[in-house]
């Protein structure tokens, strides 16, 4: 698999996961690469920690502590730009 379609793929798996299980129901947001996810309100505590154990057991990369910093949860183009630097280490 290429670096391009690995990050495609990664980014699409993320999109999807963020659409289906932490945008509430009722909430009319349409999440793609670009979402602003701190910003929206889209995650907060509860969902972040739902995100990084998406990230450990389904992606394979666990994020470390020192990684937890808002500015690598933007969106999704900043988290998998971590979490492809994270796979290269």
């Amino acid at each position: 698999m290429t670096e391009l379609t690995h990050t495609t793929d990664l980014s699409r798996r993320l999109v999807g996961f963020i659409q289906d299980n932490l945008v509430q129901d009722g909430d009319d947001v349409t999440v793609d690469e670009t979402t602003p996810l701190l910003v929206s309100g889209l995650l907060d505590s509860l969902r972040t920690a739902r995100l990084l154990n998406f990230l450990r057991r389904d992606v394979g990369v666990p994020i470390p502590a020192a990684k937890l910093d808002p500015e690598n949860f933007r969106d999704v183009v900043t988290i998998v730009a971590m979490v492809r630097e994270l796979e290269s280490v």
